[in-house]
């Protein structure tokens, strides 16, 4: 192999390392060349640097190459505001999975647990049974409570017409089974919306298992369908000048299907008393109101004897026509308008 020149060893390292110098400082111009910024200051006015001021760090920024290509956008620094925002998107989107994920969970549990729309009906039913059975023992316990009242206002009567004085005590039973009665009355109204709020959860049940099972809606154009509580025996009123008024007309209607010379009167209760050749019977009218901030209602509760057989099944015909009547008797066209 034929041997180097020996001032020629010296001259390829140093080429080379002119070289490598040569090819740094390009690489070091063209890094340079890259770290141009543009950006919007303060006053709105587009500045061009090779850095962000620290001041200026939250602002939004373009990255230029050489070329002048923008090659990066930096956004702004969001602030307290967004970042609230965000948090509340976040915890809305989390609590919208959570919903979703509950729904699955329960139209899974529905399918799983009702293989027709009879089951459904069939559970919905027993439901509202329990609810009836509720009322029903309700009914009976204001029934002894009115017994009561009726043997303390003998007792009273004859205190009277013997001249002597009614006692304290004696008047405190008699407010005390007033008050019981009302208040059995509006335990009786409470389950009555019980009873309404089963049906309204069972048709959304009823409409959600249909649209699952890709069923065919039903026809209901011959049966009207409400979420709201109708009574024929029951009115609501929205303050004290349309419930005093609806009051006064309450009475009056009590009054012209029974007795007025043996009817029971106290705060908030009216009962008239009717009989014919086969039964006796009660008409209770109550204001009741579970709370001050509760709507006030009124309930006409008509109750029958047989005096052969003890039956508590009213008999006379007349009896669904004043159940019937009781509504349109208080709430009428005419009426003005009255704000609550």
């Amino acid at each position: 192999m034929p041997s180097i020149p020996h001032h020629q060893s010296r001259r390829i390292p140093f080429a080379q390392a002119a070289v490598a110098a040569l090819a740094v400082t390009i690489a070091l111009g063209h890094a340079q060349a890259q770290q141009l910024y543009r950006w919007v200051d303060d006053n709105g006015e587009v500045q061009y640097t090779d850095k962000i001021p620290p001041s200026q760090a939250d602002k939004a920024r373009a990255r230029i190459s050489e070329e002048g290509v923008q090659v990066e956008e930096v956004p702004p620094a969001p602030t307290e505001e967004e970042i609230q925002k965000a948090a509340e998107q976040e915890r809305q989107k989390a609590e919208e999975a959570k919903r979703l994920a509950a729904q699955k969970a329960a139209d899974e549990r529905l399918l799983r647990t009702h293989k027709t729309i009879d089951d459904l009906e069939l559970a919905r039913n027993g439901k509202i049974a329990a609810v009836e059975a509720v009322i029903q023992m309700k009914r009976d316990g204001v029934r002894a409570e009115t017994s009561r009242l009726l043997k303390l206002n003998d007792k009273i009567a004859q205190l009277k017409k013997d001249g002597k004085p009614v006692s304290d005590a004696l008047q405190k039973e008699v407010d005390e089974a007033v008050v019981s009665i009302r208040n059995g009355y509006a335990e009786v109204v409470e389950n009555e919306y019980r009873k309404q709020a089963i049906r309204n959860e069972f048709r959304e049940i009823v409409a959600r298992y249909r649209k699952l099972k890709r069923l065919p809606e039903p026809d209901e154009s011959n049966e009207p369908v409400t979420s709201e509580l109708r009574l024929s025996i029951l009115v609501a009123c929205k303050n004290a000048a349309q419930c005093n008024k609806y009051w006064e007309r309450a009475n009056d209607y009590v009054r012209s299907h029974s007795n007025v010379k043996t009817e029971v009167a106290g705060p908030g209760l009216l009962i008239g008393f009717a009989q014919d050749e086969r039964e006796d019977r009660s008409l209770t009218l109550s204001w009741t109101q579970t709370a001050p901030n509760k709507p006030v209602h009124l309930y006409l509760d008509v109750q029958c004897k047989n005096r052969l057989t003890a039956s508590l099944y009213c008999m006379n015909p007349t009896i669904p026509e004043i159940r019937d009547g009781f509504h349109s008797s208080l709430v009428r066209a005419d009426d003005p308008q009255m704000r609550p």
